[in-house]
């Protein structure tokens, strides 16, 4: 496991270097480089991963603003959460009507332990676990029965402990997909990256949703 986290690393890593610069037309060496990264970690990959990778890297260099989102369906009580390093991107799987390339905003956040959320089926996370969740903007209500292959992959830099785990509905249906899962990381500074896709109930003729992977390093 350790071994297939460092290859994940270092994949996402050599994509985002692979991408820096390109414009958001990428060229077919360009997207060939970023397949070859992520394919070494272990991940999903399609032609829209590379050209996801490379636009969630062009807000990155020209300082795009993060969205101030939040779903309503975390309802915390206690404890707060943790956002990731940047808002990560779906490139063109989106209907007509939601901007003008028709991409998704993805947006990872954790709420390390001891902390208290009551849309969650059991409200209590506890110390030493950490709940993430991604939250897919502009797609439409995520379902048990879709079956998202989004996931979650984390580090934990104070043992070498390590995980992977599939992000799935815990929480209530929102008005846009918002998965997650719960963790027992331990305590200590734990690196996540999210990375996978999601559907759009509402866009049966369209691809998933191929999100660029998202890093978050966490204080649990």
């Amino acid at each position: 496991m350790r071994l297939r986290l460092s290859l994940l690393a270092a994949g996402v890593a050599g994509a985002l270097l692979a991408s820096v610069g390109t414009a958001r037309a990428v060229p077919v060496d360009q997207i060939a480089a970023v397949r070859s990264a992520l394919e070494s970690a272990a991940m999903p990959i399609s032609n829209q991963t590379a050209e996801s990778v490379a636009l969630a890297v062009e807000r990155l260099v020209t300082n795009t603003p993060r969205y101030n989102y939040f779903p309503r369906s975390v309802r915390l009580t206690e404890g707060a959460s943790q956002p990731f390093l940047y808002d990560t991107v779906a490139a063109n799987c989106l209907p007509a009507g939601f901007g003008e390339h028709n991409d998704s905003i993805g947006i990872a956040r954790a709420i390390a332990g001891p902390a208290r959320d009551e849309s969650l089926p059991d409200p209590v996370i506890a110390p030493g676990t950490v709940n993430v969740f991604f939250s897919a903007l502009n797609t439409a209500m995520s379902s048990p029965l879709q079956n998202d292959h989004l996931e979650v992959a984390w580090v934990n830099l104070a043992t070498m402990q390590s995980g992977r785990a599939p992000m799935i509905q815990q929480r209530p249906n929102d008005y846009i997909v918002t998965l997650s899962n719960t963790m027992a990381t331990g305590r200590g500074t734990v690196v996540f990256v999210v990375f996978g896709s999601v559907l759009d109930s509402t866009s049966r003729a369209l691809p998933p949703c191929d999100f660029a992977p998202v890093v978050g390093v966490v204080q649990a």
